[in-house]
């Protein structure tokens, strides 16, 4: 039988003799606790110590064996050994993220053995394990997805943080599924929620969004194996990815209000994935040398392999911005909304973290753009705003001003100049 190498390798460097023991045995001790304080019987004690435990397990520690099967290997000097190996992106990224977290499995297997053994509500068990497993895979596939992109940023000693999430993500499961395993009437009394017309249950349509991003992690998680390996790959996924989320959280608007507000709902996302994949992404100077002369000799297909994330995005918050301008979307107390001041303001933005990046430490560039943003977005307003200088205000912040050309000018002027620096800091660099 021919077993996925990766698989096999994690397997032996964490399914040790020691905890193949170690794990049954004290977890044992703990529900031999449990049984005693219990009155000698398997009860509400020993149920909610179940699903603690497991959620505990497969979410803090399961989190921790999916980082460290990327990070630890960089800071062990064997990524590049493996990345020169004949191994696919889905055979690395299966064999570590399964072969890393059996351990955590096993001792998740025997919690929810225990909690089905002392539950007292027999008809939610399959609601509650569904949830449970779900979304122990889920945080185990993002902390994977995380770690990669701490990677390809160059930041390998990121686990604290991501092990943080994890643990803030245990928890936030943990107050949903808790209330589910204690009282049966949680599911027959369930609220109904309505998408797009369809009304369900909103225990239903949580576990099914629950697996939508677990599918949508795990096909990030393929592509960003594949760039690790240096496969090409076209921006498809990134622009279906978007699609989705735009119908998806679009269906929860109601059926009278969705003209006025879908535009505005998918003007968002896209502004919030653009900034996303900018901060993630890795900037290569001679990324975009490649892509310019792609584009000069139209060679279209390597240009779009060579396209930056963000460009995939920004160009489709170009294209709602067009029927958002003519709902004229409501204004927020003194904000109005610009649709194309506000993609200035994004254009802006990742000319600032572009223009840090490209220096000679991009390892701050994230530190630097937040400490401007702050001043441009906070500091600098509020001190023309205490001096009652209405002007000054407008152009750093010009969604308060009135009139919509007189913020774009302020835009302009702000997008050009920092695109200007960003230029000739780009040629210094290639």
């Amino acid at each position: 039988m021919n077993l996925n190498p990766e698989f096999q390798r994690q397997l032996q460097l964490e399914f040790s003799q020691a905890r193949l023991i170690g794990v049954p045995l004290i977890l044992g001790v703990i529900f031999a606790l449990t049984y005693i304080i219990d009155d000698y019987q398997f009860a509400s004690v020993t149920t909610r110590s179940a699903l603690g435990l497991f959620l505990l397990m497969v979410s803090f520690w399961g989190a921790r064996q999916a980082v460290d099967s990327v990070l630890e290997e960089q800071r062990s000097h064997t990524w590049d050994t493996q990345r020169l190996s004949a191994l696919n992106p889905w055979t690395m990224i299966l064999g570590k993220l399964l072969g890393s977290t059996l351990v955590v499995w096993y001792g998740g297997a025997i919690c929810l053995i225990i909690y089905a053994i002392s539950a007292p509500n027999a008809n939610n068990f399959m609601w509650v394990c569904s949830y449970a497993i779900t979304s122990g895979l889920l945080v185990q596939n993002l902390s994977l997805l995380l770690s990669l992109c701490a990677l390809r940023k160059g930041q390998i000693n990121s686990n604290s943080i991501i092990i943080g999430l994890a643990i803030l993500a245990a928890f936030t499961i943990g107050s949903f599924i808790m209330p589910l395993s204690e009282d049966r009437q949680n599911i027959q009394n369930a609220v109904d929620v309505s998408w797009y017309g369809l009304n369900t249950s909103v225990q239903s349509l949580s576990l099914v969004s629950v697996f939508l991003a677990l599918f949508w992690c795990v096909v990030g998680n393929y592509r960003l194996m594949a760039q690790e390996l240096r496969i090409r790959t076209l921006p498809w996924v990134w622009l279906s990815f978007a699609l989705f989320l735009i119908l998806y959280i679009g269906g929860f608007i109601p059926a009278e209000k969705f003209g006025d507000y879908f535009y505005t709902v998918a003007f968002s996302i896209c502004l919030t994935l653009s900034y996303f994949a900018v901060f993630t992404e890795h900037h290569e100077p001679m990324r975009i040398k490649r892509l310019f002369t792609y584009v000069a000799a139209e060679n279209w297909w390597r240009s779009a392999e060579e396209l930056p994330l963000w460009c995939v995005t920004f160009v489709l918050a170009i294209l709602v911005a067009i029927p958002l301008s003519f709902t004229h979307p409501a204004d927020i107390e003194e904000l109005h909304i610009y649709p194309l001041t506000i993609l200035l303001l994004l254009l802006r933005d990742i000319g600032i973290f572009l223009f840090f990046n490209y220096g000679k430490n991009p390892q701050r560039a994230f530190s630097l753009t937040l400490l401007s943003l702050i001043l441009l977005y906070g500091v600098f307003p509020s001190i023309f705003t205490a001096a009652k200088l209405k002007g000054m205000v407008v152009l750093f912040f010009p969604l308060i001003s009135d009139s919509t050309i007189l913020s774009i000018f302020c835009m302009s002027l702000q997008s050009a100049l920092i695109w200007y620096l960003l230029y000739k800091r780009w040629l210094e660099s290639v």
